[in-house]
């Protein structure tokens, strides 16, 4: 570490600290765990909003998007199905992998 990256963690650590965190470290789990929330809260709030939509969750959404007679999902264009697909399968896989690093930063 040079000078200035030392004398930058010491001022974090006493601001830290003056924050009321015992260390950088602790300050940082918990700012990580917030951000990292609001991540999985925000592509909860897309997948909620697509099984709203569709009336259905994605496994059935994916097993009924084939076929063109389904009554519930033939007034939805083919491109939004495909879109929507695409965009809540991603939303889900987000939430998967958010989920996952926050319990490895706080088990």
């Amino acid at each position: 570490m040079t000078t200035s990256e030392i004398d930058a963690y010491n001022a974090m650590e006493e601001l830290a600290n003056g924050l009321g965190y015992m260390s950088v470290f602790d300050f940082t789990k918990i700012q990580i765990k917030n951000v990292t929330l609001q991540k999985i809260a925000y592509y909860q709030a897309r997948v909620d909003g697509f099984e709203k939509k569709y009336g259905m969750r994605f496994e059935e959404f994916r097993q009924r998007v084939i076929n063109p007679s389904d009554a519930v999902l033939s007034k939805f264009g083919i491109i939004e199905k495909e879109d929507d697909d695409n965009d809540w399968e991603d939303a889900l896989d987000f939430i998967q992998i958010y989920s996952r690093a926050l319990q490895r930063v706080i088990p």
